[in-house]
């Protein structure tokens, strides 16, 4: 894996002869074209020296990034009490297609998926449409070892919590999410909703938080709550309503977002769906990091 943007010291530049000499940082901006430096706060002319000097062959070559790498490189912003960000994290082919044959593994990698283990280490809620959790069979989350210090550090608990949004509580209460979890999952839905449903999820152990007046969610109301309870990082897997609703809403705060280089034609869902919002709404890049044609960009809101 290798950063292409921002410029830093992990950023590999563009070859140069054989001789391990190599030619200035450039981000895709076209053969020969240089881009000034940037630091991870985007401010220009402002990282090490060491990004300006030529490097050597060996640190030009991919190689896998540590878990703590990659968490460094995902940390959620510094949040001022009350505040709550909200990320999503979705895969796409270059033909748009959110998923193939109704799931999105075919379109992962080995890479993707440290990163999405890597962003669940940080959330502490999990958001997830219960039309996903049926698809990729979700279960518990984790507690893993090699996130549990920054866990700690941060006030986190063990785990992050999963919070799956239905309005007809169509789930099946039975399963290791709802009966196993190492926090309690949490259910997602509206006033309205079927309230044997809603006693039912309880019984198994799940905590209803009820974000809207009708059968579904508001999603500022849900992400408001999540905020209320603790649960301020907050990240979205899913599926494209889920995400069309967040988005329409204008509470997603930012999109991590895999491009996979893959083609494959069909019918699949975008990565969000509903309704379309009035004027499309603006995100700036972030980063990206690129392993095996891979891209893994991440945007923030304007």
């Amino acid at each position: 894996m290798r950063r292409l943007f921002p410029v830093t010291d992990m950023t590999a530049t563009t070859a140069g002869p054989a001789t391990g000499t190599a030619g200035p940082a450039t981000t895709g901006g076209g053969a020969g074209t240089a881009v000034p430096a940037v630091d991870d706060t985007g401010r220009e002319g402002a990282v090490g020296s060491s990004v300006t000097q030529a490097v050597g062959v060996d640190a030009l070559r991919d190689r896998e990034w540590s878990l703590d790498e990659l968490a460094d490189a995902y940390a959620y912003p510094d949040l001022a009490p009350g505040e709550s960000w909200l990320r999503a994290n979705m895969v796409s082919s270059l033909d748009g297609a959110g998923q193939h044959d109704g799931r999105s593994q075919p379109l992962s990698s080995d890479g993707d998926m440290r990163i999405f283990g890597t962003l669940r280490g940080l959330a502490d809620v999990i958001v997830v449409g219960a039309q996903t959790v049926r698809q990729e069979g979700y279960r518990p989350a984790r507690a893993r070892e090699a996130f549990a210090a920054r866990r700690a550090a941060a006030g986190q608990g063990v785990a992050p919590v999963i919070a799956v949004v239905s309005a007809s509580l169509d789930l099946d209460f039975t399963l290791p999410l709802f009966t196993e979890p190492l926090v309690p999952t949490l259910v997602l839905t509206g006033a309205a909703a079927p309230a044997d449903r809603a006693a039912e999820a309880r019984a198994a152990g799940a905590e209803v938080v009820i974000a809207g007046d009708g059968t579904g969610i508001e999603p500022s109301r849900a992400v408001a709550a999540l905020a209320e309870r603790g649960l301020r990082r907050q990240l979205t897997e899913g599926g494209p309503r889920l995400l069309g609703q967040f988005v329409a809403a204008g509470v997603l705060d930012e999109m991590c977002l895999t491009v996979s280089p893959t083609m494959t034609a069909g019918s699949a869902q975008r990565i969000a769906g509903g309704p379309s919002v009035a004027v499309p709404q603006r995100f700036d890049v972030a980063s990206v990091l690129e392993e095996a044609g891979f891209l893994f960009t991440r945007y923030r809101r304007i």
